[in-house]
C-alpha cells in the first residue's frame, strides 16, 4: 500500500474509532489502541512498522511543546520538589525494580534487563492527559502529574542511553552515568532556553498570525534535534522552549495568533496523538511474530510480571514519598487531610505507559558492537507492550471509577483567582474612563455607557448597534466600539500583571483572555462593517 494511501486510511480508521470511543464515553486513547490490535491480526493486511526515529522526531516534538505551552511555569516551580520526586526518583526507583524481577524471576541478564527498566520507567504523556481531561481534578495535583509526564521521559531515555551502552561495553561505571545525566539535563535546558528566546524574539517582530504559529511548531523541532546531535536531552529542550514561550505568550502574541493557534494546536494534537495509539496497537503482529515460536506463557508470565512490577514500584513509591515526614511535600503537608489520601491513590494509579516506552523498546539495536545479536532485544520489546496493554486497559479503564469514588473536593482557589480577575478587569476599565475626556457628546454618552456596562459586568453591546438608526446613534456607537477597544488593551495588560504577580494563575489568565480575543475580534468585525 503506498503511504498516502496509508495515511488516508489510517485517518478514516481513527475518526471511526474516535467516534465508537464517544459514544461508549470510553478515553479515545484505549479503543484506538484496542482497534490497532484488532487490526494487526487479520494476515492479508499490511504489517507497519513504527520506526522509533518517526515518534522522537515527528510526533514527540510538538506534542512535547503544546503541552509544556500550555503548562504554568510558577506551578512546575512551586511543586518542583514532588515532580522531582516522580520524574527522577520514580523513574530511577522503576528502572531498577524492573531489573531486578527480569533478572532473579525471568532470568534475563543484568544488561538487557536494565535496558527493560529503563524503557518501562517513564509515564506517558499523551495517554495520561487524554484520560485525566476529561475529569476534574485539583489544581495542583494537575500541575505535579503535568510536570512528572513532561520531565520523567527526559531521565528515562538518560538511562536507556546509559543501559544501551553498558550492554554493548559489559561494565557499569555509575559515576559514568551520574555525570552524563546531568549534562544531558543541563545541555537540553540551555539549548530549549535559547531556542525558546529566538522564538519569542522572533514572535515580537511577527505581526501575521500564520507566520507567528508556524514559528511556534518550528520551535519545537528547532529545539529537538540539536539536542538530540548534541547527544543531551531533546525532551527538556523541547519543555523548557514551551516553557518559555508559553509565560511570554500573553506578551508577544496578537489576539488573532492566540485565536488561530488554539484551534490548529487542538488539531495537530489529536491527530498526532490518535495516529501514535493506532500504530502502538499495530505494533502486535510484527512483535508477536518474533516471538511466536518461543514459550507462549512465559512471555505471558513474564509480561503479567513486569507490569505488576511498574505498577506496585509507582504505588508503593508514591505513599511512602507522601507519609515518610522528610518526603512530605509542603502542599500535602498544608492540604486538608481528607483531601491528602484521595490525591495519594490518584497519584498512584495514573502510571499508564504508551508511545514513548515503546519507541525505546524499538530503538534498542539489533546488533552490539561486536556484531553479534544484542542479547534478548525480542523479550524486552514484548515485555514492553504487555505492560503498555495492561497499564493502559487496567488502569485507564479504572480511573473514571476511581474518581467517582475518590470525590475530589471543589478547591476555592481557581474560583477566588477568577473572581479577582473579573474585579481587576472592571476596574481597570472603569480607571480608563474615568481617565478621558468628553471631547462631544457622542463620546460622552459612549463613556456614560460603558459606565453602567462595566458597573455590573462585562457585555458587548452588539445586540444594541443593530438598532442604531439616525446619525448620532451611529456615532455613538462608533464611540462606544472604539472605547471597548482600548478598554479591552487596559484589561488585558491587567491580567498580564496580576498573573506576574502569582494573583491569578495561568490557567485563569489564558481563560479570559481568550474571552478578550473573542470579543476584541467581534469588535474589530463590527467596526470594519461600518467602514465599508
Amino acid at each position: 500500500m503506498h503511504s498516502v494511501q496509508l495515511v488516508v486510511a489510517l485517518l478514516i480508521v481513527l475518526v471511526a474509532l474516535v467516534a465508537l470511543a464517544n459514544r461508549l464515553n470510553i478515553s479515545y486513547p484505549i479503543v484506538l489502541v484496542l482497534g490497532g490490535l484488532l487490526l494487526a491480526v487479520p494476515p492479508r493486511l499490511p504489517v507497519i512498522h513504527l520506526e522509533p526515529d518517526i515518534v522522537f522526531l515527528v510526533f514527540l516534538p510538538p506534542l512535547l511543546f503544546s503541552d509544556a505551552v500550555n503548562s504554568s511555569w510558577r506551578d512546575f516551580r512551586e511543586n518542583w520538589r514532588p515532580i522531582f520526586l516522580l520524574s527522577v526518583g520514580l523513574v530511577l526507583a522503576t528502572t531498577f525494580s524492573v531489573m531486578l524481577v527480569a533478572h532473579l524471576l525471568l532470568g534475563m541478564a543484568w544488561g538487557p534487563a536494565f535496558v527493560l527498566g529503563a524503557v518501562v520507567g517513564p509515564t506517558d504523556t499523551v495517554a495520561v492527559g487524554a484520560i485525566l481531561e476529561r475529569f476534574p481534578i485539583p489544581r495542583r495535583l494537575n500541575a505535579i502529574l503535568r510536570g512528572e509526564s513532561l520531565v520523567n521521559d527526559a531521565s528515562a531515555l538518560v538511562l536507556f542511553e546509559a543501559a544501551i551502552h553498558t550492554t554493548q561495553q559489559k561494565s557499569y561505571v555509575w559515576g559514568t552515568l551520574i555525570s552524563h545525566f546531568f549534562l544531558a539535563v543541563a545541555g537540553g535546558v540551555i539549548i530549549g532556553g535559547l531556542v525558546g528566546w529566538l522564538a519569542v524574539q522572533l514572535r515580537r517582530h511577527t505581526s501575521d498570525p500564520l507566520l507567528a504559529n508556524t514559528i511556534s511548531l518550528v520551535a519545537a523541532f528547532a529545539a529537538y534535534q540539536p539536542a538530540a546531535a548534541f547527544h543531551v536531552s531533546g525532551v527538556l529542550a523541547v519543555v523548557t522552549a514551551g516553557l518559555y514561550l508559553g509565560w511570554n505568550d500573553p506578551r508577544i502574541s496578537t489576539p488573532r495568533a492566540r485565536l488561530q493557534a488554539a484551534g490548529s494546536w487542538e488539531m495537530l494534537t489529536f491527530l498526532l496523538n490518535g495516529l501514535l495509539f493506532i500504530l502502538i496497537g499495530l505494533q502486535l503482529r510484527p512483535v508477536g511474530e518474533a516471538l511466536w515460536s518461543q514459550n507462549p506463557w512465559l512471555l505471558v508470565g513474564g509480561g503479567i510480571a513486569v507490569s505488576a512490577t511498574v505498577i506496585c514500584a509507582r504505588i508503593v513509591w508514591v505513599f511512602v514519598s507522601t507519609n515518610w515526614p522528610l518526603l512530605l511535600t509542603r502542599h500535602l503537608r498544608s492540604a486538608d487531610r481528607s483531601q491528602a489520601k484521595p490525591q495519594a491513590i490518584l497519584l498512584s494509579w495514573v502510571g499508564i505507559r504508551g508511545g514513548i516506552s515503546l519507541a525505546a523498546a524499538l530503538a534498542i539495536p539489533p546488533m552490539l558492537g561486536d556484531g553479534s545479536p544484542f542479547p534478548q532485544r525480542a523479550e524486552v520489546i514484548i515485555f514492553t507492550f504487555a505492560v503498555i496493554l495492561v497499564t493502559l486497559l487496567g488502569q485507564g479503564l479504572t480511573l473514571p471509577k476511581l474518581l467517582s469514588r475518590l470525590q475530589f473536593k471543589l478547591q476555592p482557589g481557581t474560583e477566588s483567582d477568577e473572581i479577582r480577575a473579573r474585579l481587576a478587569m472592571a476596574t481597570a476599565a472603569v480607571g480608563y474612563l474615568k481617565s478621558l475626556k468628553e471631547s462631544d457628546e457622542a463620546k460622552g454618552k459612549a463613556i456614560a455607557h460603558l459606565y453602567d456596562v462595566y458597573g455590573q459586568e462585562m457585555e458587548t453591546p452588539g445586540a444594541e448597534s443593530s438598532e442604531a438608526a439616525d446619525r448620532s446613534q451611529t456615532q455613538i456607537l462608533g464611540s462606544v466600539v472604539s472605547l471597548e477597544l482600548a478598554i479591552v488593551k487596559q484589561q488585558r495588560a491587567r491580567l498580564i500583571e496580576l498573573r506576574e504577580k502569582g494573583e491569578i494563575t495561568d490557567d485563569v489568565l489564558r481563560r479570559f483572555q481568550s474571552i478578550l480575543d473573542l470579543k476584541e475580534a467581534q469588535l474589530d468585525q463590527t467596526r470594519s462593517s461600518w467602514e465599508m
